[in-house]
């Protein structure tokens, strides 16, 4: 869609090659400004914990920052004490940041973003592959900061519809060209739509409104009783942590079967475990009637 690459030339992470961007009263395309204004800029790039070191520790990351823009030592615990408790981070300030969950690592990533008090916070699709429970704490605690940082303006990309109904101005972009731009509301209305969904499509190119068709999934009739997939007392345990406790489900052949749950609630690890790409601590996992793991 281009959201990404116009965040980048935005904060000066890619050179412009025609027209002019101005941010926070100077030109882009000026090397001298994209050096003065870069220090006034947070941009958290695509993907759970892209601007963060994977083995060092939850503070670690954050001192990290701190110490990149200067901040002497007595200002950098102040402000990571606050971060971390405005984010609730504070119980895990010793685990490693490719330990923690993806609403976590999304977290850690905005404190690391906003400990140097940026005027402009660019957040490119900064909750994708985060469950719905996060992705309303991280705009709730968006919000929280804005009411106390007035001066911060915040740029988002987002592919959530339901996310941008809160923002205050939209640009609905498409193959890298504008669409239209206005309010949530005032999109809905331009495109008779009830959903900010529905005006979404409705602006696309004709020939991409009529490839469109709503997902219609087939539902499931049980034409035999044979099982796919048995899980019995699955259990996985990383030292004192148990990620997995003593699960049981069974999966006839031919369902639909969903995990559904927080980040870091367990699904994924069952999943390994029930493909063999992780030995489980205690249980066993069958697959297409051979046991895959047993303890």
């Amino acid at each position: 869609m281009g959201k990404s690459s116009l965040l980048s030339l935005i904060s000066g992470a890619r050179v412009i090659e025609q027209g002019n961007v101005i941010v926070l009263g100077g030109d882009m395309r000026d090397a001298k400004h994209r050096r003065d204004v870069c220090p006034r800029i947070a941009w958290m790039p695509q993907g759970l914990g892209k601007n963060l070191y994977h083995t060092l520790s939850v503070y670690e990351n954050v001192d990290f920052f701190a110490r990149l823009f200067g901040h002497d030592k007595a200002e950098r615990e102040a402000r990571i004490t606050e971060l971390l408790n405005s984010t609730g981070l504070a119980p895990f300030r010793d685990r490693p940041a490719g330990k923690l969950s993806g609403g976590m690592k999304q977290k850690l990533g905005l404190c690391c973003a906003l400990i140097h008090d940026p005027e402009l916070l660019i957040l490119d699709e900064p909750t994708t592959g985060v469950d719905p429970l996060s992705r309303a704490q991280f705009w709730d605690l968006i919000d929280s900061i804005r009411q106390r940082q007035t001066n911060m303006s915040v740029l988002v990309a987002t592919a959530y519809m339901e996310e941008a109904e809160r923002f205050d101005w939209l640009v609905a972009m498409n193959a890298g060209e504008i669409l239209a731009t206005g309010s949530a509301q005032q999109l809905r209305a331009k495109t008779h739509s009830a959903t900010l969904e529905q005006a979404f499509i409705a602006l696309l190119p004709e020939a991409q409104r009529q490839a469109h068709k709503p997902v219609v999934i087939p539902p499931y009739h049980a034409e035999q009783e044979e099982i796919a997939i048995e899980a019995k007392d699955l259990t996985m345990r990383f030292g004192k942590f148990v990620a997995v406790d003593h699960v049981n489900f069974r999966i006839p052949r031919g369902e639909i079967f969903g995990f559904l749950g927080s980040n870091g609630c367990g699904k994924s690890t069952t999943m390994k475990m029930l493909t063999g790409l992780l030995p489980a601590s205690e249980g066993q996992a069958c697959s297409a009637s051979r046991q895959r793991r047993k303890c």
